[in-house]
């Protein structure tokens, strides 16, 4: 290996100390001609040069083509210079400190420099003989821009204890001689640092760990501690390009930069300052992030708070460097203090930043580009502001006093629910349900549970968060997805006209849980898919023209990694939702069609295209594998029916109008919503180059949406849809898209002040925004979004809870959007559902629904509505249903008429409460849950069919087991004399009933339900016995989640930070094979 020999030379052959610089060379532009010959032109003799060239990696093979030609330019200018090519950029400190293996001794300077630095004649003598006469150990010139040299760009910095920079200069400030004397200095730029090179081996070189961005702060900061003296030069000035960032833009300068400050400071501060440091690093990162919402500097401020947070992860790191550095500790931590900045540097910057805002030297186009962005953040913050505290007005009932019982918002807390309850009846064998069934418990109640636990057992507050969240979970969503547009006003518009489009707010006013968890997780699924698909703006030219391509998207490629990371995102997000609304996958099959069909049309790849079709397929069936062993509930032959769930209701007729102003009666004004298809239409005219594709989604969404919409309402498909608010989600993320097209479009041109027919439609867009906003505004004023006052669950008080005379059901029938639980059609107009006495709550959400009981249930309502039946309460005797209920709704439909008179018609029921909207009739013929029969009622049992329950009215001698705990969770004891003992649930073997010590099994009692046959008499105990595999099960599927959250949530992203620590290695992979040079040799 060739080298450069320091104190070789004879005495007073060379007075001058000799000088080596070492620049690391990485891209460099036209301009590093001139850079060389600044170098050759330096007046300064003992001067030789050490150039590193950085290389590409391709296929994990360095190519080292260019960095061949770069190395013959510099031969040419500097003939005697040493050049080495390296594999990669492994870093600009790593590769610096490699001199210390290619210079030996320690008697001279080292000169460290970036490549894009231009040197007067006289840098390099100005600065050793400043270093010589102020016995400095590290000395940095004034740093100007190259292109205007009067602009001053760095005379040397300061820092607080943070470790925030003070920059001693304003933005742009001319240099006019104002800081031209020379001075101590906390650190300088390692632009170009001159560095004794006894000092430099000393603290062994730059930190291996910092790659990029912080290595001269955190080697000035050790040359102070081991008593060294770090000053600026302004004689010497030096010409700085600054523009590494654009030639590797790989880099996140905002990251690096606060994740090795942060790393400096706690490493080099003195061990009792370092609590109170870091305690003040971690406040003034959360008010600045805080604050940078609203002053366009949000990213750099988030950056800043991880990178504090992140020291956890880096103890190891911090230890092991504490203890080296504590070899060179000789200053005394006061003296340290002296030196930085008392207050804060944040302060300083702010009002140097404020003041240069005001200078009209940055008036230039690409400034006021800048600016516009930072406005534009700046205004998206007191936008989002304004939205949330809407919101948050806008539902103060519901967060204050929870959600009322209306629809599918049933209380999280009904009834026994706890945390723990709803764990066990998860982890139990028996759905209880309805009429229950022996089968696995919907995935949503674990969710639930481990929701509750989370909130430490307030379901209620786990309710209103579900409800009021999905409100901002859907802004974001469809904020990430405006994202695509790369403009911070085209995000804000369209997630503010997503959560400001009446859909959701309609879906909490008539209690449709499985709408809002839909509405707010369907932008993350396309956002999902843009991202799978690796769509990236392309705008690309027409030669011929000279305009922009309309269909000129491009997608890059998304490696392997990061595509399962998606991937396991998109199963997570539609397992969870379709835990509770099922309609998810459908919604979702749909909305990727479309949105493929709609990239065929833009010209968007065919492998893209596929990617995101298959992603999506892949997503809808990684869902319900997710959710196994429940979703084998899905396999029957009424599957589509299940999933819809929306099985007995076919042509509305809401009519155009409404269903395309998302209006369902709730909302004031709901017909203004139509303002907004302006936008749909407008997009499709102003857009151009890969707007135009993203305009083409929004209308596929649209149209495709509320075509479907439309057709269903009319009863015109071969097969049922989810409810109209569940299909019109796809409208609304359409309408939001489209307005952010929209946005971008104007935003582009609004910046590039050009004038143009888009820019004069572009005034009817707010507009037209405004107007379809306008209900929702309308609607804060109400706290609850327009919920009903009386609800059907208030009028359930005066029905017995857990009454003496035994638990018993009650059977809601009627329109299915107005029954508050799971339900079962039984014709086009009338479903029905079951739930237990005692308040329904949100376990009756989900419901068996096809086992024995049920087909006795469905063959006793078909019998009443098709009027074959005066005995409707007899036929139900072995359901245990005691009350039926039909809610009517504000305007009762002619079927729910119909209904009211048949079984007003029916001797064995008795009205017991009728009013406008809703009738509740009692079964005089019903039986308790468990029972003990007579015996006429125990040889009936054993028969099958219609004719064992008409004939004669079925008796139960006394009740058994009540208590308020589902029929698997029975905790009470019951002593009887013997007999048959009824248990109003689908037989199955697992049913145990124990007198004493006396095991007995059960049998079928009237072809569905089950019986016990006791002869013996004692104390009785009834339970189920749940297989031991279920806990297998449910492990399995809790480690499947557990791994697929560690996937989407990439946490590998922090073993990779911790990686990143131990800094890179230098891999020499070429080198000039030069000669050594001694000192004796360097020219003179």
């Amino acid at each position: 290996m060739s080298r450069v020999r320091f104190g070789s030379s004879k005495s007073g052959e060379n007075s001058a100390p000799p000088v080596v610089t070492a620049m690391v060379v990485h891209q460099p532009g036209p301009w590093f001609d001139e850079v060389l010959q600044s170098l050759s032109n330096q007046d300064y003799s003992a001067l030789s040069h050490v150039f590193f060239l950085t290389s590409q990696v391709v296929n994990a093979k360095a190519d080292t083509a260019k960095s061949q030609l770069l190395m013959k330019k510099i031969k040419a200018v500097l003939p005697e210079s040493i050049v080495r090519i390296v594999e990669g950029n492994p870093g600009f400190g790593a590769l610096i400190n490699e001199t210390q293996r290619i210079v030996e001794g320690d008697q001279g300077l080292f000169c460290v420099m970036h490549d894009d630095v231009l040197l007067q004649p006289s840098t390099i003598s100005q600065l050793v003989h400043e270093m010589i006469v102020s016995n400095a150990s590290v000395v940095g010139p004034k740093l100007v821009q190259w292109d205007n040299p009067t602009i001053l760009k760095s005379v040397g910095l300061l820092i607080d204890r943070c470790g925030e920079v003070d920059p001693l200069i304003e933005i742009n400030e001319r240099d006019q001689e104002q800081h031209d004397s020379v001075k101590d200095v906390f650190f300088i730029s390692s632009a170009c640092m001159l560095i004794r090179a006894d000092t430099f081996r000393e603290l062994d070189g730059f930190c291996r760990e910092i790659s990029f961005f912080g290595e001269d702060l955190e080697f000035c900061w050790r040359a102070h501690l081991s008593g060294a003296r770090v000053i600026v030069a302004p004689s010497a000035v030096v010409r700085h390009r600054e523009m590494f960032t654009q030639r590797a833009p790989e880099l996140s300068r905002d990251a690096l930069s606060a994740r090795h400050r942060v790393r400096t400071v706690t490493t080099l501060t003195w061990r009792l300052e370092l609590p109170l440091v870091w305690l003040q690093m971690l406040v003034t990162s959360v008010i600045e992030t805080i604050f940078g919402v609203f002053s366009g500097n949000f990213r750099g401020s988030l950056a800043n708070l991880r990178a504090t947070v992140s020291v956890f992860v880096d103890f190891a790191y911090v230890w092991s460097r504490r203890r080296e550095v504590r070899k060179v500790r000789r200053v005394p931590a006061s003296d340290i203090s002296k030196m930085q900045v008392r207050g804060s540097a944040r302060i300083t910057k702010f009002i140097r930043h404020r003041r240069a805002l005001e200078s009209s030297s940055i008036a230039s186009a690409a400034k006021s580009q800048k600016l516009w962005r930072q406005s534009s953040t700046r205004e998206a913050g007191f936008a989002l502001l304004v939205i949330f505290s809407l919101i948050i007005i806008g539902s103060r009932g519901i967060i204050l006093n929870g959600s009322r019982t209306v629809g599918e918002f049933l209380p999280f807390e009904g009834g026994a629910n706890t945390a723990g309850s709803l764990m066990k009846m998860f982890r139990s064998g028996w759905w209880s349900s309805g009429f229950g069934e022996a089968a696995a418990n919907p995935t949503g109640l674990g969710i639930l549970a481990l929701g509750g636990f989370f909130v430490f057992g307030n379901l209620a507050l786990l309710e209103t968060l579900m409800i009021v969240g999905s409100l901002f979970v859907g802004f974001f969503g469809m904020w990430r997805l405006c994202g695509s547009l790369y403009n911070t006003r085209a995000r804000l518009v369209g997630a503010t006209v997503y959560v400001s489009l009446p859909i959701s707010y309609d879906a909490i006013a008539r209690g449709r849980f499985s709408a809002l968890l839909i509405v707010a997780a369907l932008p993350w699924v396309f956002d999902l898919l843009r991202r799978a698909g690796g769509l990236q703006p392309n705008e690309r030219i027409d030669g011929l023209t000279n305009s922009l391509l309309p269909n000129s998207e491009k997608s890059t490629d998304v490696g392997i990694s990061r595509l399962t990371q998606l991937i396991s995102a998109l199963v997570l997000i539609l397992g969870l939702v379709a835990a509770f609304a099922p309609a998810m996958l459908v919604i979702t099959f749909i909305g990727v069609i479309l949105w493929c069909v709609a990239s065929v049309f833009g010209g968007t790849s065919v492998r893209t295209i596929g990617t995101m079709l298959s992603v999506g397929i892949v997503g809808v069936f990684g869902s319900l594998f997710i959710n196994l062993p429940w979703s084998m509930h899905f396999v029957s032959s009424k599957w589509w029916q299940l999933l819809t769930s929306d099985q007995s209701i076919g042509d509305r007729n809401l009519g155009l109008v409404a269903l395309a102003g998302l209006d369902f009666g709730n909302i004031t004004g709901g017909t203004l919503v139509l303002a907004s298809y302006f936008c749909v239409a407008c997009s499709l005219l102003v857009a151009n180059s890969w707007r135009f594709v993203w305009a083409l989604r929004s209308s596929f969404l649209v149209v495709g949406g509320l075509l479907l919409a439309v057709l269903d309402d009319q009863g015109l498909l071969p097969f049922q849809m989810p409810e109209p608010v569940i299909i019109l989600s796809l409208v609304a993320c359409g309408l939001a898209l489209a307005s952010a097209t929209c946005a971008s479009v104007f935003s582009e041109t609004s910046a590039k002040k050009t004038s143009d027919w888009r820019r004069s439609v572009g005034l009817l867009v707010p507009v037209a925004m405004s107007v379809a906003i306008l209900p929702t505004l309308l609607s804060v004023v109400d706290g609850r979004w327009h919920q009903p006052e009386a609800t059907v669950s208030q009028l359930f008080a005066q029905m017995p809870d857990n009454p003496a005379d035994g638990n018993y059901r009650t059977l809601f029938v009627g329109d299915n959007e107005l029954l508050p639980i799971s339900t079962n059609a039984v014709t086009n107009k009338v479903s029905y559902g079951v739930s237990d006495d005692g308040p329904v709550n949100i376990v009756s959400h989900w419901a068996p629904q096809r086992t024995a009981m049920n087909a006795l249930a469905d063959h006793a309502l078909t019998a009443l509505v098709n009027r074959q039946t005066v005995r409707i309460g007899r036929l139900m005797s072995p359901l245990a249903i005691r009350y039926i209920v039909v809610p009517l709704g504000d305007q009762p439909s002619q079927s729910s008429r119909l209904l009211i008179d048949s079984l007003s018609n029916q001797i064995d029921l008795r009205r017991l409460y009728f009013a406008q909207d809703l009738v509740i009739f009692e079964n005089s013929a019903w039986l308790p849950i468990v029972s003990l029969l007579d015996e006429e009622s125990a040889v009936a049992s054993e028969k099958v069919g219609e004719s064992a329950l008409i004939v004669r009215e079925l008796r139960s001698m006394r009740p058994m087991f009540v208590d308020d705990q589902s029929v698997s969770n029975k905790t009470v004891s019951d002593s009887f004399d013997g007999g048959t003992v009824h248990l109003a649930v689908p037989f199955n073997k697992n049913w145990q009933l124990t007198v004493d010590s006396a095991r007995l099994s059960p049998r079928v009692a009237f072809g569905a339900s089950t019986a016990f046959d006791a002869p013996i008499k004692g104390v009785a105990k009834l339970s189920f016995r749940t297989s031991k595999l279920r806990d297998l099960y449910l492990l399995v599927q809790a480690f499947i989640w557990f791994g697929l959250l560690i996937l989407a949530a990439n946490f590998s992203r922090f073993r990779r930070q911790v990686r990143s620590v131990t800094g890179e290695s230098v891999r020499l992979v070429a080198d000039d094979s030069q000669k050594i040079l001694k000192l004796d040799r360097l020219p003179k």
